[in-house]
């Protein structure tokens, strides 16, 4: 199929460079359309899958005795949701009103603005949910029992808040390499959902500038 179409595709020039075969304008038209939908698509179902999610790991969390640490993740998602709506949107008000390819670069910059847009949420956020788990560790039941066990086979007199200093040396090494990478975790996980979606983008844009010259 696509070399059917390249091959209508370098028939179909005029003089201003655009093409003349409204077949193929449709072919490109329509591939445009649906990869802009699917990805649409995806982003909203990810968003109602955030909310869901939300919802049922705050009442997991507090089934298991850490409904401040379930709220505390819920709260740190509230930013995300209402950057999820405000981007999606954004895409909504892209104007069809000119060329397939047009359309797709100013899809392609807006999705590069929106990832980093979330980017410097994740920024934030994955340093802070890494501090609400350390202290929910620190402070449940099991915790306790750990920081005990911890002092009895390595015993030291330099404790802050019944934590032994190796650990906190742990825990500040984590932190730190968690604020180094925070984005960097983000775009792999937004790769492994979205990458397939976003190299088809890619590669029809690739292919509409070649065709068209530009």
């Amino acid at each position: 199929m696509s070399k059917s179409i390249e091959a209508m595709w370098k028939q179909g020039f005029v003089n201003e460079g655009e093409l003349s075969a409204p077949k193929v304008n449709d072919l490109y038209n329509q591939k445009s359309q649906n990869i802009v939908d699917k990805l649409q698509a995806m982003f909203a179902l990810n968003i109602k899958a955030i909310i869901i999610g939300c919802a049922v790991m705050f009442v997991v969390m507090t089934m298991i005795g850490a409904p401040l640490l379930g709220g505390y993740i819920c709260l740190l998602v509230s930013p995300l949701i209402y950057i999820a709506k405000r981007e999606l949107n954004k895409s909504y008000d892209l104007s069809k009103g000119q060329s397939s390819l047009d359309y797709l670069q100013n899809f392609d910059l807006w999705l590069k603005s929106s990832i980093a847009a979330y980017g410097a949420y994740y920024r934030v956020a994955y340093p802070l949910l890494y501090l609400g788990m350390v202290t929910q560790a620190i402070v449940s039941q099991a915790g306790h029992k750990v920081l005990a066990l911890c002092l009895t086979q390595l015993p030291t007199d330099y404790v802050l808040f019944d934590v032994p200093y190796y650990l906190w040396l742990v825990i500040l090494l984590v932190f730190v390499v968690v604020v180094r990478y925070s984005e960097a975790i983000y775009r792999f996980d937004l790769n492994v959902v979205y990458g397939r979606q976003f190299k088809k983008l890619e590669e029809l844009i690739a292919d509409m500038r070649e065709l068209k010259g530009v």
